[in-house]
């Protein structure tokens, strides 16, 4: 069955890229590692707090806030900083999704990038995000589809079949 192509914009905010940071970040190895070993050191400090030495509180503090506290606050505010200095960030990208690939443009720069050149797919509680590599994704945040998060959903899906393209997420129930 022929779809029509899907076509939406998206004005990227700080709170979109904070999203996807956090995302990405506790859903890596080092970041799961990360937090583990966070959430080791609060545990000890807890339970052994009386038996530690005041060395040893200071460092169970720091590990323990390193993942929990300092890397989202780091996140937030490079979210923020790249929110301002990205040009592309200032206007709206524009997306048309169809049997082709994603094309995204803006002004009068357009780029297509082919489902085959796709990495994966990961549909989160409030984003879809469209890997082009291991680093880099496509934000299409649900709250500029206006309503249309189940269609684009199933698309991709359907287009990605028989690519090497992961669906991780709600995605991995769209594959039939």
């Amino acid at each position: 069955m022929e779809r029509k192509p899907i076509v939406f914009s998206v004005q990227m905010t700080w709170k979109e890229i904070y999203k996807f940071t956090m995302y990405h970040t506790y859903h890596s190895f080092a970041g799961i590692f990360g937090l583990v070993l966070s959430v080791m050191a609060l545990a000890n400090l807890i339970v052994s707090f009386d038996e530690l030495s005041d060395q040893g509180k200071t460092i169970m503090t720091i590990v323990a806030a390193w993942f929990l506290i300092f890397e989202p606050l780091r996140m937030l505010v490079r979210s923020k900083s790249q929110m301002k200095l990205s040009k592309a960030y200032k206007k709206p990208l524009d997306y048309m999704i169809n049997e082709e690939g994603v094309t995204v443009s803006q002004d009068e720069e357009s780029q297509t990038i082919e489902w085959k050149q796709l990495v994966k797919i990961v549909e989160t509680k409030s984003q879809f995000l469209v890997y082009s590599n291991r680093i880099n994704s496509f934000i299409f945040p649900k709250s500029s589809l206006e309503g249309r998060e189940e269609e684009l959903g199933t698309a991709m899906a359907e287009y990605s079949k028989g690519t090497r393209v992961k669906l991780l997420g709600g995605m991995k129930k769209r594959r039939k």
